[in-house]
């Protein structure tokens, strides 16, 4: 077959198969493709092609292998480089991702599109230096691309330097084409005082009626609540959250309702884990809401050189997603509730213990401080009876201020209405009462509150529930570069403020719809 007719032959596959697609037939495409590749086995577009539909389908493993099927015969082509990182990463397989990105950095070290992707990868693997590597040799030729500015601003700040990250960011905010996502991170990387804040210049750009702007709002709430301009700082937040939630889909019906199996589960809980009671690595989970204090509480025990954070680490629930899938297609008949109380815990924590030891990097204890992994304490301490588990807890309303002020980019679904965020809060607080029933002194429980009345006291009863010597060295502490995925997820608080107790008592007259729902 000549090449062009094998051009021509492959773009009819490909428009036969986009139709089938295109009317929910993923399944025929599927079959239509593998018939296609008997005659073509050499086809790198037809298996990028039966990749992209496994994919589609969620046979995520299925795409890998025919990813590198392609990559073996078309080994340059980027499109293929790219689409193996994302599967990788769908996969959790770390150390596979590293291995490809540092094969992909290789090719077309110029292409800065392509360069910048990778980037991101490398910021993902909680690698800022070496996404940074990349960054700074791509600003040499493009030094005035503002978008190439801001990823290195936030790189530099993942790798722990601050005020060398906001000075970039200044600069970045300067810029016309800046992305909005700036002005918040500039907002986080310091407290604003008087003499330096941005909030004039802010509010003469933000627009209430621009979803792009959602940043600015939040920006503007954090400077304004800084100041202590609590009136300005609710407005900007409920401005800021009402353009969230508009590309924010919740059902609270049907999340409250899972919240509420959830604790059925807990209240009836039963049962030790029989598994994986001798292991290398010792997970310590730190659960709760957001903005609880959990960072305080990682880097308490993150002074010990034998611990690493692994940041906000979303293994657990998806491999116990996984095993309920799969037990649930075994069983047709069986509900997720029921699956629950019958999964193979040693092979769920087997499965997570993989996920960490290719991280640990010689450690003995690992910090796992996913906030929604409250729902699953009992589960966790079935599957890996080592593991230590801490629940972070806070004043009900300082906690949701702070969730309410800050910008989860789409996580947190619950946090951007006064009233469901009260809802969900009140959910949370019944299932943690009974996991704290269910489990007693397996489980710690730690207020920001106690906290700050007396760090010494809870940095030693942290490190004695999880079995590390105590360590009181709070300018180490103070000091630590924080996980990637910590430093996304909310503001960096790196001292023990006092203050910060009660914070939200001068907000209450205004936030009257999340009041009444934490208190019906």
């Amino acid at each position: 077959m000549s090449e062009q007719s094998q051009v021509t032959n492959i773009q009819t596959i490909i428009n036969h198969v986009t139709k089938l697609l295109k009317d929910g037939q993923p399944a025929e495409a599927l079959a239509f493709l593998e018939s296609s590749l008997k005659s073509e086995p050499q086809s790198a577009p037809l298996l990028h092609l039966i990749a992209q539909v496994k994919n589609k389908l969620g046979d995520i493993s299925g795409a890998l292998d025919y990813l590198n099927k392609a990559i073996e015969i078309l080994p340059e082509h980027l499109v293929l480089q790219i689409d193996r990182l994302y599967v990788l990463e769908r996969l959790r397989q770390r150390e596979a991702l590293h291995k490809a990105l540092e094969q992909a950095e290789q090719l077309e070290p110029s292409n800065q599109k392509y360069q910048q992707q990778l980037a991101r990868f490398y910021t993902q693997l909680d690698k800022p230096e070496r996404a940074l590597s990349i960054i700074k040799r791509l600003r040499k030729q493009h030094a005035d691309d503002t978008v190439l500015m801001f990823d290195e601003a936030l790189n530099t700040w993942f790798s722990g330097e601050v005020k060398a990250a906001e000075k970039i960011t200044e600069s970045v905010c300067a810029s016309e084409q800046a992305p909005s996502m700036a002005f918040y991170v500039r907002s986080l990387l310091r407290k604003q005082t008087k003499a330096r804040n941005h909030v004039d210049d802010m509010a003469a750009r933000a627009r209430k009626t621009e979803v792009a702007d959602t940043p600015l709002w939040f920006a503007l709430a954090k400077e304004y609540d800084d100041l202590g301009l609590h009136e300005l700082a609710v407005n900007a937040a409920e401005v800021g959250n009402a353009l969230q939630k508009k590309v924010t889909p919740y059902n609270e019906a049907a999340e409250l309702e899972a919240l509420k199996q959830i604790r059925l589960v807990a209240n009836s809980w039963k049962g030790q884990g029989r598994g994986n009671k001798k292991t290398d690595v010792t997970p310590v989970f730190i659960v709760g809401m957001p903005n609880t204090g959990a960072t305080l509480v990682e880097r308490m025990l993150s002074v010990s050189p034998q611990v690493k954070s692994l940041g906000e680490f979303a293994d657990f629930p998806l491999l116990l997603n996984q095993a309920i899938e799969r037990y649930v297609a075994e069983n047709s008949t069986a509900t997720r509730e029921q699956a629950i109380t019958e999964l193979n815990y040693t092979e769920l924590g087997k499965a997570y213990l993989a996920q960490i030891s290719e991280v640990a990097d010689g450690h003995s204890f690992v910090i796992d401080k996913l906030p929604f992994n409250f729902l699953y304490c009992g589960i966790i301490q079935k599957a890996l009876p080592t593991a230590k588990i801490i629940h972070v807890s806070r004043d009900s309303l300082d906690t949701c201020w702070s969730i309410y002020r800050s910008l989860y980019a789409g996580r947190y679904a619950y946090a951007y209405n006064q009233a469901e965020l009260g809802r969900y809060y009140r959910h949370y607080q019944d299932i943690m009462e009974a996991w704290h029933h269910a489990l007693g002194e397996q489980l710690l429980n730690v207020s920001y509150e106690q906290l700050v009345a007396n760090t010494e006291a809870t940095q030693a009863q942290l490190s004695s529930f999880c079995g590390l010597p105590i360590e009181s060295d709070e300018k180490v502490m103070v000091n630590q570069v924080p996980s990637v995925s910590t430093a996304r997820g909310e503001p960096m608080i790196t001292k023990v403020y006092k203050h910060a107790v009660g914070r939200a008592k001068p907000y209450a007259d205004y936030l009257q719809d999340l009041v009444q729902a934490l208190n019906d």
